[in-house]
């Protein structure tokens, strides 16, 4: 399969890759050799078939910078493979041998211009021992140890200068030709003591705002190996092997999809031999092999993988070819179900096609399809999500189940900067979002829902409590995303903080709960006069999925209008600028009285629309300014 897809692009790119642009996803995921996954990289790197690609306008840009202490050559065509498999294509920037620390530290002559959104710098053992005059004098290794942390977090603060954007460091390995060559285990286990604790210093560093740290040893496992061979090691200055860098360099794509709001949402969960083992049609629900010794020991410790990804803000659904009621008797009554009925946002068990029963869930939780993960243990069931449903991920479980929750961990489809106490709760969320489907159906109309509903909303300015959810809402959002612009934590700190914009958090009840934060919102002033005249503009507005079609939008907006008003502003500004996904928003100002073209509008104050009357404002701490 790795040939034939590698033989394709190359077909492609002689033919003219922009035609088929949509096959170069799959045909990257199919490669499953790091040398392979290399040549493709090469391949679909140079600038022709990159413009190409972007003429397309199928692929998300992102500029990237790459440092390193040691040689890795390969590292830019691997990531280039790695995102374009995710419809996401980098420009990257690298710097000289070993410069990782002048670049930040002399303002990122080489990578300021390019402003990255992620800029990974991959450390060895070389940044320890390069300032140790004699690595067998373990007091000035302890001591170089002791010192690294130090000077990375320093690197860190002058990094958030320029080029800014998120920081991806790593823990370093020691090397296992520094290691043995220490000849008594006194100093063997003195220097490796002095070790754990550097990385244990490095590992800290996460808790800085826009910093990744990954742990090598993690990655290595996957990799077999983290150690280039000693001929690579020789000949082209390698420290890395291979299999490490392809595993590094799909890590690293992971955090920028996590940067782009890219990371997935949802678990689609096939039943029989997935969730359990046997075939509840045909053996019964008593028969069926769940926890206890192998295999259902294995359904077990998927499940309650599925059961922790659920407590982190996963959505879990349903997608099995079964009868309805059977399917969810044994779900609420096998005894040894680590998942409950309540665990789903979602349920289908019927004999339809699964590819429809996947586009039929993301309609109901009003999400992208490209937020999905697939998880059948049938490969004619995969192979025809891939087919049909492309932009659904598919996870290719082993063929023995013992290894079905290693291969949905270890793909690392949902992680994330920080988790939020909205995230903690997303599926109970999603549950009493079914509750308010339910009124709909039952409402005389649309307005009577609304008012039965009894939404409400308050606005809270940005803080230490909210602000990384607003920070997040930023992030994931990808609908209401009415200009595309992705916040950094770090970015909205300092410009709350020098007073160049205001943030914003919009938390929503109704008769049915608490939503959560739902909606941010950054405001600035434009051309403000003496008399503190001047437009307002709404630099960002977005809103969760959750609570669209509730006119929260409106009212959101329309209290920004009165703010400004009241504030003297002559007018308030907002943009639509066009992503893939935000195009049914592009009438969204206009339709409130703003006027312009070309995504550029302006309301001047002097008309203002009545709030919906069935939104309520709560009476909390934040109003609407602009600095």
């Amino acid at each position: 399969m790795t040939g034939d897809a590698l033989t394709e692009l190359r077909a492609l790119k002689r033919a003219g890759i922009a035609d088929s642009a949509d096959r170069v996803p799959g045909l990257l995921r199919s490669l499953d050799d790091a040398l392979d996954r290399e040549a493709a990289g090469m391949l679909l790197g140079g600038r022709a078939v990159r413009t190409a690609l972007a003429s397309t306008g199928r692929y998300t840009p992102v500029a990237l910078g790459l440092l390193a202490s040691s040689t890795v050559d390969p590292l830019p065509h691997l990531l280039t493979a790695a995102l374009l498999a995710e419809g996401v294509q980098p420009e990257t920037g690298t710097t000289g041998f070993n410069q990782w620390r002048f670049e930040i530290l002399s303002g990122a002559p080489n990578l300021k211009e390019l402003a990255p959104a992620v800029t990974a710098c991959l450390l060895d053992d070389t940044a320890v021992f390069e300032k140790v005059a004699d690595p067998l004098d373990a007091a000035e290794v302890e001591a170089r140890c002791a010192a690294l942390p130090a000077e990375l977090d320093a690197w860190l603060t002058a990094f958030e200068g320029a080029p800014g954007g998120v920081a991806v460091l790593n823990t370093l390995p020691l090397s296992a030709l520094r290691r043995d060559r220490y000849v008594d285990y006194a100093t063997k286990a003195r220097v490796e003591a002095a070790w754990h604790r550097m990385n244990a210093g490095i590992l800290d560093l996460a808790g800085r705002p826009n910093v990744v740290v990954l742990a090598t040893d993690g990655l290595a496992a996957r990799a077999g190996s983290a150690a280039a061979t000693d001929r690579m090691r020789h000949i082209a200055g390698h420290a890395w092997s291979q299999e490490f860098l392809d595993v590094y360099a799909r890590e690293v794509a992971r955090v920028v999809l996590a940067r782009l709001g890219r990371a997935r949402k949802c678990l689609v969960l096939d039943l029989d031999h997935t969730l359990w083992g046997g075939v509840v049609g045909d053996d019964g629900i008593p028969a069926l092999k769940i926890g206890g010794s192998f295999p259902g020991s294995a359904h077990a410790e998927l499940q309650a993988l599925a059961k922790d990804l659920s407590r982190q803000g996963v959505l879990l659904t349903v997608c099995s070819k079964n009868d309805d009621s059977v399917a969810r008797e044994a779900v609420a009554g096998h005894p040894d179900m680590v998942l409950g009925p309540d665990d789903f946002s979602a349920f289908r068990a019927n004999w339809e096609p699964k590819p429809g029963n996947v586009a039929s869930i993301a309609a109901e939780l009003n999400i992208g399809t490209d937020s999905m993960v697939f998880v059948d243990d049938n490969p004619a069931e995969r192979g025809l999500m891939e087919a049909q449903r492309p932009e659904v991920t598919v996870v290719a479980l082993p063929d023995d189940p013992a290894g079905y929750a290693s291969a949905v961990a270890r793909a690392g489809l949902f992680n994330q900067f920080a988790l939020t106490d909205e995230d903690r709760v997303r599926g109970s969320l999603y549950r009493a979002r079914a509750q308010r489907d339910e009124l709909l159906q039952t409402a005389v109309s649309v307005e009577d829902y609304l008012r039965e509903l009894a939404s409400e909303i308050t606005v809270e300015e940005y803080g230490t409590l909210n602000g990384a959810r607003i920070t997040q809402l930023f992030g994931k959002t990808n609908q209401f995303n009415l200009t595309g612009i992705r916040y950094g934590a770090d970015e909205v700190a300092r410009r709350v903080e020098t007073g160049q914009a205001a943030f914003f958090g919009v938390r929503a009840t109704d008769a049915f709960g608490d939503n959560g934060l739902v909606g941010a919102l950054a405001l600035v002033r434009e051309t403000a006069g003496p008399d503190g005249e001047g437009d307002w503009a709404i630099e960002n507005f977005v809103l969760s999925c959750r609570v669209f079609s509730r006119s929260i939008e409106q009212a959101v907006v329309g209290l920004v209008l009165r703010a400004a008003r009241d504030a003297g502003a002559s007018g308030v500004r907002g943009r639509h600028v066009p992503t893939a996904k935000n195009g049914r928003f592009a009438d969204f100002y206009p339709s409130l009285g703003f006027t312009g073209q070309d995504g550029d509008f302006r309301h001047d104050l002097t008309q203002l629309a009545e709030l919906p009357d069935w939104v309520a404002v709560g009476t909390g701490e934040g109003k609407f300014h602009a600095p």
